[in-house]
C-alpha cells in the first residue's frame, strides 16, 4: 500500500494561476510525503516555469481533451488513500490537509 494519504488532483488549461494553487497546496500541508499534488496540462505547457517537487506530478494530455478526461486521467495515476480535485485558480488555509483526512472513512 502507498503511503500517500491525499492525492489532490487539478485539471488545467490555461490558467495563469496553476503555480500559484501549487505553491499554497505545497506551503500549507501538514501531511508533507503523504501529500501528492497531481496537475494535469490539458494540451499546453504553462509559460511560467514549473514547481520541481517531489509531491508534485505532471501529466500531459498531448492535446486538449477537456475537464473529465483531464480529471480522469489524474485519478488514473494518483496513489493516494484519498483524493481531492480542486481548480486551478484556488488558495488553500494552514493545514487543509490533514483537516479534510483526518476524519474520512474507507468507503
Amino acid at each position: 500500500m502507498s503511503n500517500i494519504s491525499l492525492s489532490v488532483i487539478i485539471p488545467s488549461y490555461k490558467d495563469p494561476l496553476l503555480i500559484k494553487t501549487i505553491d499554497s497546496l505545497l506551503a500549507n500541508s501538514e501531511l508533507g510525503g503523504q501529500l501528492e499534488i497531481i496537475a494535469v496540462l490539458d494540451g499546453y505547457w504553462p509559460d511560467v516555469p514549473m514547481i520541481i517537487d517531489d509531491r508534485v506530478r505532471y501529466v500531459h494530455l498531448g492535446g486538449n481533451h477537456g475537464m473529465k478526461e483531464a480529471i480522469n486521467a489524474g485519478v488514473a495515476v494518483s496513489r493516494g488513500e484519498f483524493i481531492m480535485r480542486t481548480d486551478e485558480h484556488c488558495a488553500f488555509g494552514k493545514g487543509y490537509d490533514r483537516i479534510l483526512t483526518k476524519d474520512c472513512e474507507p468507503n
